[in-house]
């Protein structure tokens, strides 16, 4: 038999378990949670289709076993999903392959399947997930960009959401100097949202997307939350840089706190609208200043990380004076107004003013929230 005849009847075989998958998640009240009980009691979905109702009913009740009704399978979504799959170049990851993420496995409700576009090799690595704000401020953008870069180029696949703020920074801060993947909350034939698009190529090219949503599936609201436990479980620590004190971003570290996994979170100065973060910290979450917080973690994992020792990069910085580098650093954690840089470094109003005038210009510093606070640039 030649090699290609051998691939035809890989790829037929791989076709029929896919379709397996499909036809029990079209049937209403099949859930991912039954399809993932029935891989682990028959190490594979194809027995199902061998079985009798007397052998079902007495493995899984007769509830369940009364879901598991062949004849209520909805053939022309199968179909559909199948001609998708080719036409887009789609793969499928199922619970029962052995390339489907160990971790993800472990957490209380797995999906059944994924569906996956791009480099699938990425998964292979360990996995840190970073979220935020979708509103977030220039500062919060720079550093989930600066930690996605630095987190990629010790070999770790940064994990996000693909939505507007924290979540599209930290991809494309990771694509800078490795791999990345985006959990869609929609099927694979949305790019969502639209302002994002320009970077699903190189995203794909360098990582990968997945979802669990079929392929024709609209950005609806409702999908958000739902994702957000695959964000949780394919990584092992989650890192929330921004976010509101309702937000999804809470949510997935929540998820991931449910889980055992990691939480970070970056202290956010108290007046601003993304301190989501503090209450983390408060209820338990370690509070994060750079990648190697997570380092020091991670390591008991995995030990194929690399170090790449950048302490000094950040504070090699040629001031003019004292006075200078005392403001620098009194920015350090937080924000500051003018009444506070006097009473922290206590000095006068006209002296200190006329120092930040200066250091605006050089770049060391930038105005925002509400043109009261001032920020360090690095």
């Amino acid at each position: 038999m030649g090699d290609f005849v051998k691939k035809y009847l890989m790829d037929f075989d791989r076709e029929i378990l896919i379709k397996n998958y499909l036809s029990l998640k079209s049937i209403k009240g099949v859930s991912d949670n039954i399809i993932v009980n029935l891989v682990k009691k028959y190490n594979t979905l194809q027995s199902i289709f061998e079985k009798g109702i007397d052998e079902l009913i007495s493995d899984f009740g007769e509830k369940i076993a009364s879901l598991i009704d062949l004849q209520k399978v909805d053939h022309n979504f199968v179909k559909e999903e199948l001609e998708l799959i080719k036409k887009y170049n789609i793969s499928m990851i199922l619970y029962e392959d052995k390339d489907y993420p160990e971790l993800l496995k472990q957490i209380s409700s797995p999906p059944a399947y994924l569906y996956g576009y791009g480099d699938l090799s990425v998964l292979e690595k360990p996995m840190i997930a970073i979220v935020g704000s979708r509103r977030a401020s220039r500062r919060g953008l720079k550093f989930a960009e600066e930690l996605g870069m630095e987190l990629a180029e010790v070999g770790i696949n940064v994990v996000s959401g693909f939505a507007a703020g924290i979540d599209i920074a930290a991809h494309i801060g990771a694509m800078k100097k490795g791999s990345t993947t985006a959990i869609m909350g929609c099927g694979l034939k949305y790019v969502y949202p639209d302002s994002n698009r320009r970077y699903f190529k190189e995203l794909v090219e360098k990582g990968c997307a997945l979802t669990e949503f079929s392929i024709n599936t609209k950005p609806d609201p409702y999908n958000f939350p739902k994702r957000n436990r695959i964000i949780a479980g394919l990584s092992y620590g989650v890192v929330v840089v921004e976010a509101a004190e309702k937000s999804g971003s809470l949510i997935t570290a929540r998820l991931a706190m449910e889980e055992n996994r990691d939480v970070y979170a970056v202290p956010i100065w108290p007046e601003e609208k993304n301190r989501g973060t503090n209450k983390l910290i408060r209820e338990g979450a370690k509070l994060l200043e750079n990648y190697y917080d997570i380092l020091e973690d991670i390591v008991k994992y995995v030990d194929n990380i690399k170090i790449i020792d950048k302490k000094d990069n950040k504070t090699n910085i040629n001031f003019e004076d004292a006075l200078e580098e005392k403001i620098y650093n009194a920015l350090a954690l937080f924000p500051k107004n003018i009444d506070e840089l006097c009473l922290s470094i206590n000095l006068d109003y006209v002296s200190i003013m006329n120092k930040l005038s200066m250091m605006e210009l050089k770049g060391l510093i930038y105005i925002e929230i509400d043109g009261k606070y001032y920020i360090r640039s690095n």
